[in-house]
């Protein structure tokens, strides 16, 4: 019999987080789970910033010019573009901005510095793990609980704050609104962690 694993853009995003929550778990017995916390950190950002940017369509989420290259096509009738996913910073520059003005209800992310900070880290540290290039690397963990705390934040308003999601089914909103709030709570519990052991 064959297996399948199904997926979309709601499953991601949630399982991401799950993946998330799992990490962040085991970090104070395997300082090593960091990387796999910001890996799925990034991707349920990423996939939250997603969801939260669809009109019903790609083009929101796809590089500018890409999208507009892609209604071209469609509307002359030719051959549509492959589609591609905007870059993690244009989306996050777009969560702030007038792409997120999808409905008259709808609210954009109010960043600050702290915000961006983290972010902007969040990416880089991402991309220099999945990218890595041989050479000895050492990071300090003890700011990686704000970060994901902060990324948390930003997924909360985006999958509930903004109005721009719309769940099909309570359960897997469900499922996330609560994957978030432990993810938080052990987080609170890290950060507690190291502060004490200075």
């Amino acid at each position: 019999m064959d297996k399948w694993l199904r997926t979309d853009e709601r499953e991601e995003s949630v399982s991401a987080l799950s993946m998330m929550r799992d990490s962040a778990a085991k970090v104070l017995e395997d300082v090593y789970q960091w990387k796999w916390f910001i890996i799925a950190a990034h991707n349920a950002l990423q996939g939250f910033m997603v969801l939260a940017l669809r009109n019903g369509n790609n083009l929101s989420v796809m590089p500018e010019k890409l999208a507009g290259e892609w209604l071209e096509a469609y509307r002359a009738g030719e051959e549509l573009p492959e589609e591609r996913l905007d870059s993690f910073p244009n989306l996050y520059k777009k969560i702030k901005g007038k792409d997120m003005e999808l409905l008259v209800c709808s609210k954009r992310f109010q960043s600050s510095k702290e915000y961006d900070r983290c972010v902007k880290k969040l990416n880089e540290l991402r991309n220099d793990f999945i990218h890595f290039v041989p050479k000895g690397w050492s990071i300090e963990v003890s700011g990686l609980p704000e970060i994901g705390q902060r990324v948390l934040a930003i997924i909360r308003f985006l999958g509930w704050e903004s109005r721009n999601v719309l769940w099909h089914g309570i359960e897997l909103r469900d499922k996330a609104e609560v994957i978030i709030s432990e993810t938080v709570e052990i987080l609170k519990n890290v950060e507690q962690n190291y502060r004490q052991s200075r």
